[in-house]
């Protein structure tokens, strides 16, 4: 999602916050995602290296706290340069609608249409099995929450249980919760935009520290996810607005962050601190290596990753029923050992993910980039 100059509508006064080599993480992470889907693990037992290998597949989830923190980055940096124009906040929500919903849509359709003629030809819950429900089983709550992207807490009003047709689409629906909250600062009181944005952050934190047995955040923002994205906003201002003397006070609270989830780790009390960890880790790593941004982004040895981190909102939109059917697909042709895994199911699933999302990126979704979008700048945000 994002703006017009996608590193962070980075002009003028506000070139020093462009940050053109997140487009390289977005690209790995979104990368990183698909290749998690792709995989799965093999129904024989492995060891030695094979082991190892499948244990770092079965992380590359983290590509998602990634996208995480790159979002808090890039969307703080677009609504920053907004706040001196009159209507900031319409500008920064209309930008945000118009690089989201339409290609969402689009993806959404074309899963729904796909899944419902595939059903009229093969097996009766086909793509119910691969993880696709058949779009005639969604109630008319569930498809609002599909349409509107918020699936995920919808039925904390509306009752029923969530049943995406796109089940990655719940980092959008998390995504759309950072970007209305952002927004509804601006609107409040751009001038004090961060302390806004840090109040928000405190009742989290203190949420996730002493949950509230009666309070049900499961799909919003409260449950946590929220300081993925701060912790992004927080990258924004070490490296733009706080003096190279401070620099290391300001990074206190990611430090803190890590330390927390370590220990959390080890008893295995809360699983997705493992996702804290990743976001922490990885917004204190793309501080120090701001310096070194022009020279990493120029590396040519890095281009495919710049690729793909251009077009990664369109790969990130249909990957799902690409690797749920071309996996099906080359597990039923016999391959569905640690090697056929390993050389043919993720190869497979990941090139014609990026045939496909090549496709949907130039035919669809840059038609919908905001005006004075470039190919070689950074493109900002998401998500996965």
């Amino acid at each position: 999602m994002q703006l017009e100059d996608p590193s962070h509508a980075a002009t003028g006064t506000h070139s020093r916050v462009r940050y053109d080599s997140l487009t390289l993480w977005r690209g790995l992470a979104c990368l990183l995602v698909v290749v998690y889907h792709s995989a799965r693990s093999p129904l024989q037992e492995t060891s030695g290296a094979t082991a190892v290998i499948f244990a770092i597949l079965g992380k590359c989830w983290i590509g998602v706290p990634l996208f995480f923190v790159i979002s808090g980055y890039c969307v703080i940096a677009s609504a920053d340069a907004l706040r001196a124009e009159s209507g900031a906040a319409k500008r920064f929500f209309w930008r945000r609608f118009r690089r989201i919903y339409p290609p969402y849509w689009a993806a959404l359709a074309m899963t729904a249409l796909f899944a419902w003629l595939t059903e009229k030809f093969l097996p009766e819950a086909y793509f119910q099995s691969l993880g696709v429900p058949p779009p005639q089983s969604l109630t008319g709550w569930q498809w609002l929450g599909n349409f509107s992207l918020t699936e995920t807490w919808r039925w904390h009003l509306t009752g029923g249980s969530e049943n995406p047709l796109l089940p990655p689409s719940w980092t959008l629906c998390f995504e759309e919760q950072f970007y209305f909250l952002t927004g509804l600062a601006l609107a409040a009181t751009r001038r004090f935009l961060f302390h806004a944005l840090t109040l928000v952050t405190l009742i989290v934190t203190f949420l996730v520290l002493f949950p509230l047995r009666t309070l049900r955040t499961e799909g919003l923002f409260l449950d946590g996810q929220w300081l993925m994205f701060a912790s992004g906003v927080l990258v924004y201002h070490v490296s733009n607005d706080v003096p190279t003397r401070t620099k290391a006070w300001c990074c206190l609270p990611l430090v803190a962050g890590i330390m927390w989830a370590v220990p959390d780790l080890r008893e295995l009390r809360l699983p997705s601190n493992q996702g804290y960890l990743a976001a922490f880790s990885f917004a204190l790593l793309i501080i120090g290596l701001k310096r070194w941004d022009a020279v990493a982004y120029g590396l040519r040895m890095l281009s495919p990753l710049r690729s793909l981190g251009l077009m990664c909102y369109s790969l990130y939109l249909v990957h799902w029923p690409v690797v749920r059917l071309v996996g099906h697909a080359v597990d039923s042709s016999g391959a569905d050992t640690p090697m056929g895994i390993l050389l043919l199911r993720i190869p497979c699933c990941v090139g014609m993910t990026i045939l496909l999302g090549s496709w949907f990126h130039r035919f669809i979704e840059r038609r919908f980039w905001n005006p004075g979008f470039s190919q070689s700048a950074t493109e900002t945000s998401r998500v996965v």
